[in-house]
């Protein structure tokens, strides 16, 4: 058993967890038949923590308490000891109060293990990390304090440096707390001294993370550069492994889907089976009323009985196997969610800085020479975002909010040539000729959803820009019907682009699918199937003519509502951006490049500011000098922006406070207008969508 359990390691330690999950219960069955309770209980722990990676942490919790109550049996204080810190760590992240309530209850266990000053300094360790992220210093001290007083005896001496390596990674991260900022350096520097010889990443990206803030807040920004390249190398391979594990996490998803579907199955024919059985019973009631003459059928009768019995009890088996895969689904659906949301405001704040550098040098008479270098950068920033969008609409137009309507007045032409605008980098990039045509009927206002309207232009015209090289793309909308008060608008998009082969046009309405063209470009597969969302939230359906080798056409057919002219809210920035010129602002970003992005934008419009680094900052700078407007940021170190406001606004200073945030979050807007912030952009954004702002506050 020792033997197969190593081998059994194996997959956890190559991060092959899907192999965990298959293989190990069958192993765990046959040392429990065999008499192997030790093995029994390292591999219901091994598949705990597989579980635990996967981010089950239900499961994973109901193996390690599995495999704790089999080492209390034994008295085994070793296995009852790594269950008890399996399970703090499995909650170190996502239930601090959980991961201490385990760990806590793991010290009563110490005094029984021959290692327990080993045993001990660990546990100390761990709960010192899990009051610095609950950012509680004192308590952290306290776990540090204990964890150093048993450094110096001999059964800590084996792993004595990697313990106090930890030790001081805990002790440089209170002192950045408490704001002991060369302390917090001088301890981190320590950490990796003792731990050299180690390569975990988490211990080394934590460390360097330290060390960035530090030596920012010291002003050090010669050494804050050379540990940066080692953060974000490690940061990079961090994010290879985690797109790898994400996609055993979809796989599983998708298993635990099919055996759903699976089960469905099967309960559609026990119900046929108790449909049957049903019939039979009632063939036998009509024999029991002659039962006087025909008494020999009575036996049929009671098998016929415990047949319906034995299938009933099977369908209540298969109904809780069917309920307990959905809850299990819908767990891995919201953690996928809550992790796409991360990764999303994680991409966003680079993208902010690309997106708007980008922009600023491209009207930088200076740059000239560049343009088309900077123009590529911003398309190529311009994708990356709009794929990060579409990952997330993906699972908003999945939700109640996500499919209602938001409708606004807006001039269709305007909003067309807006959108073909965008994508004229592309096409001259691939040498394509784009004809716009829209049928001198079609009503210049309507009110609808714009934005929906306007993500299922750029999606189908994307794909047309993107798949068409030295071709046509032909856009079309002609008016089919008009009562005075409803008009039916018929969209089409033509290319001569590569074309879609027959047996492949219904795949490429399914999520992540890139059908094989000749195009190195395929895409993501996300387009088309959010297009059809859409689409079906607005009332309508996307029609699709191709061949392979000649071209695609797209079409639709929407009904819209007439709009007015007089609701029409519009604009013209360039017309009143001259009326921004010295106006006094106030940048507050924690982010140094994203300050930088802001300052260019301002002082290229003839605005002047002053920058802070924290909401604290900003109140205290306020309270001195007076600024027409407060660019604010909501995700700051020390205080952030929504207490910051609600502080401004408590000393009755009433200067419009602009939100500037890479929060993509309905609740956090709902926040922000509850601290009386004036408005909020989601970063990265158009310099001129800021221009605008600013300009529409100058009159109120």
């Amino acid at each position: 058993m020792d033997s197969v359990y190593m081998v059994a390691r194996k997959y956890f330690y190559d991060g092959n967890y899907e192999q965990v999950i298959e293989k190990f219960p069958a192993l765990m069955e046959y040392a429990h038949m065999v008499g192997a309770d030790v093995a029994e209980t390292r591999l219901r722990g091994t598949l705990g923590a597989a579980f635990a990676q996967l981010n089950d942490t239900d499961r994973a919790e109901d193996l390690y308490l599995g495999a704790l109550e089999e080492a209390k049996k034994r008295k085994d204080t070793f296995e009852i000891l790594s269950s008890y810190i399996n399970l703090g760590n499995t909650y170190f992240l996502s239930d601090g109060d959980r991961a201490i309530k385990y760990l806590n209850e793991g010290f009563e266990y110490i005094g029984e293990y021959e290692l327990g000053d080993r045993a001990f300094v660990i546990m100390q360790n761990i709960l010192a990390s899990i009051y610095v992220l609950k950012e509680e210093p004192e308590m952290a001290q306290k776990h540090v304090d204990l964890a150093m007083s048993k450094l110096g005896i001999t059964s800590t001496d084996a792993r004595r440096d990697e313990n106090l390596s930890n030790s001081y990674q805990s002790q440089g991260s209170i002192y950045l707390l408490q704001g002991l900022n060369y302390k917090s350096i001088e301890s981190t520097l320590k950490s990796l001294e003792l731990g050299k010889n180690i390569t975990e990443e988490t211990y080394l990206i934590n460390n360097y993370k330290t060390l960035i803030e530090a030596y920012d807040k010291t002003n050090q920004y010669e050494k804050l550069n050379q540990v940066r390249k080692p953060y974000d190398s490690l940061r990079d391979r961090r994010y290879e492994k985690e797109k790898i594990k994400q996609e055993q996490i979809a796989r599983f998803k998708f298993n635990v889907e099919k055996y759903q579907q699976e089960l469905r199955e099967s309960q559609l024919e026990n119900l046929l089976v108790v449909q049957k059985a049903d019939q039979d019973r009632m063939i036998i009631i009509g024999f029991a009323i002659v039962g006087i003459i025909l008494i020999g059928l009575l036996g049929s009768l009671l098998f016929a009985r415990n047949k319906r019995n034995k299938l009933l009890r099977i369908l209540r088996q298969k109904n809780s196997q069917y309920l307990r895969a959905k809850e299990t689904s819908e767990k891995l659906s919201r953690k996928n969610t809550k992790f796409l949301s991360t990764i999303s405001h994680e991409l966003r704040t680079p993208l902010y800085g690309i997106i708007g550098l980008s922009s600023v040098f491209l009207k930088n008479p200076k740059l000239k020479d560049f343009s088309d270098d900077f123009n590529s950068l911003k398309f190529s920033a311009d994708y990356l975002l709009a794929l990060i969008n579409d990952v997330l609409n993906l699972n908003k137009y999945e939700s109640k909010k996500g499919r209602e309507l938001q409708p606004e007045h807006f001039d269709l032409r305007s909003l067309v040539n807006s959108i073909l605008q965008t994508f004229q980098f592309l096409n001259e990039k691939n040498n394509n000729k784009v004809a716009l045509h829209i049928d001198p009927d079609v009503p210049k206002v309507l009110h609808g959803d714009k934005t929906k309207l306007s993500q299922v232009l750029m999606n189908l015209l994307s794909n047309a820009s993107k798949f068409t090289v030295d071709g046509n793309i032909d856009f079309s909308i002609n008016q089919h019907n008009n009562n005075g008060k409803l008009v039916e608008l018929f969209f089409c998009i033509k290319d001569t682009g590569s074309g879609i082969k027959e047996e492949h046009q219904n795949e490429i309405f399914e999520e992540f699918i890139q059908v094989p063209n000749n195009i190195s470009d395929g895409g993501t597969g996300l387009g088309l199937p959010i297009v059809n969302k859409l689409l079906k939230i607005l009332g309508c359906q996307l029609l699709l003519e191709s061949a392979y080798g000649v071209g695609t056409t797209f079409s639709f057919l929407l009904p819209m509502q007439l709009g007015s002219q007089k609701n029409l809210q519009t604009k013209d920035v360039e017309a009143d951006v001259d009326r921004l010129i010295n106006k006094k602002l106030l940048i507050v970003d924690d982010n140094k490049i994203n300050q930088l992005v802001t300052q260019k934008v301002l002082e290229q419009y003839g605005m002047t500011h002053d920058t802070v680094n924290n909401g604290q900052e900003a109140v205290d700078i306020v309270k001195h000098k007076t600024y027409d407007f407060i660019l604010m940021d909501i995700n700051m170190p020390v205080m952030n922006g929504l207490e910051a406001s609600m502080i401004i606004r408590e000393m009755g200073i009433e200067t419009p406070i602009l939100a500037l945030t890479a929060a993509h979050d309905l609740n956090l807007k709902k926040e922000v207008h509850g601290q009386r912030i004036n408005d909020i952009l989601v970063k990265p954004y158009h310099n001129e969508q800021l221009l605008n702002m600013l300009v529409s506050y100058l009159d109120d």
